[in-house]
């Protein structure tokens, strides 16, 4: 009996002591989470797009609030844009593209990817439905033959929807000069311009391919988002979407940056759960109308089920050098920049 009440001592003894250990481990990754002390983070948004919602939920569900950080996102129409506002201090964070901050870094400015929102690729190549595309069903590359001539709108002159642009036609073996760009805005203001008849192509992100197919108004010819394109093009994946600081702003708030991050993890774990997407779907209803489309709420639901899956914090710095490559080849920019000289150290 004594032995029996004795192997009962020492189990419950080490559970007690299992459980002991558990908590402090928990206490202690509570006390090593990283938080801010009360900063105000102004951060960029895109008018109109559902990839702004990782920082609406961040935002509203309270992930910067849990962070001890006050969130103060601003709509900016395009990519260079918020960068410009990122250098010039009007910003103290931004998500733009990897081949926009790489330019820049290749100019001189003092920038890194600090972590990221979607690793992919997002954009898709839409054409209107005037457009004769005798090559449609034979993809890409053969597409690009069809659109000679055309004014395709981009979001900016020299932005991601560009380069992009002209890496798909160089990769077809067409002039990439060969074509009109016009810089029209995001979704927002694209995609009317489309309908308009004012343009006959738009390079874009979501929701602009949703409401070509569910409006029947354009086609998409081109999905980088599905992995269209030549394989310089393709190896950009894993770094598409990053998220930007100064080099001044983190040396000044190293731990803002790692609480926005953390807390920007945390808001996309989140929103990955199937559990919360009623949650998430309320949360992008109140910042974002489809307007007088047919059916808006089916719409809306459509666009927050294809974008929750592309969100991710993690970078991969072996896509961060193929944008490197990428640009290179195309003379955006005249000399290579390296992955330590654009990746922050602590970057995912």
């Amino acid at each position: 009996m004594l032995i029996k009440q004795s192997k009962t001592i020492a189990i419950v003894g080490v559970l007690i002591g299992g459980l002991l250990v558990a908590m402090i481990e928990s206490a202690d990754a509570q006390d090593k989470k990283a938080m801010g002390r009360g900063e105000t983070v102004r951060i960029n948004t895109f008018p109109g797009s559902i990839i702004n919602l990782p920082i609406w939920v961040m935002n509203d569900q309270g992930f910067c609030r849990e962070r001890n950080l006050k969130c103060d996102p601003t709509d900016i129409p395009s990519a260079p844009l918020a960068l410009q506002a990122l250098v010039g201090g009007s910003l103290d964070l931004n998500f733009s593209a990897t081949d926009v901050a790489l330019q820049s870094v290749s100019r001189g400015n003092k920038i890194k990817i600090v972590g990221a929102l979607a690793p992919n690729n997002i954009f898709t190549l839409n054409v209107g439905n005037e457009v004769p595309l005798p090559n449609l069903k034979a993809g890409y590359p053969a597409v690009m033959q069809d659109l000679k001539g055309k004014r395709i709108g981009v979001t900016a002159r020299g932005a991601a929807t560009e380069i992009m642009t002209r890496a798909l036609f160089a990769g077809a073996g067409v002039d990439p000069d060969s074509v009109t760009y016009v810089a029209v805005g995001s979704p927002a203001t694209s995609y009317p311009m489309l309908v308009a008849k004012q343009l006959d192509a738009a390079m874009m992100f979501e929701p602009f391919a949703t409401l070509c197919r569910t409006q029947k108004s354009c086609v998409t010819a081109v999905s980088l988002a599905n992995g269209d394109g030549p394989a310089d093009v393709k190896a950009l994946n894993g770094a598409f979407l990053p998220l930007l600081a100064t080099d001044s702003y983190i040396a000044a708030n190293p731990h803002v940056v790692k609480a926005f991050v953390e807390g920007m993890a945390d808001a996309i774990d989140w929103t990955q759960k199937p559990e919360n997407f009623a949650k998430v779907l309320k949360i992008a209803k109140s910042h974002m109308s489809l307007g007088n489309l047919p059916d808006p709420e089916t719409l809306l639901e459509e666009l927050v089920k294809a974008e929750i899956p592309t969100l991710g914090v993690r970078v991969d710095r072996k896509s961060v050098a193929a944008y490197s490559d990428l640009l290179l080849k195309y003379k955006v920019t005249d000399k290579p920049v390296t992955v330590d000289a654009i990746v922050y150290a602590d970057a995912p």
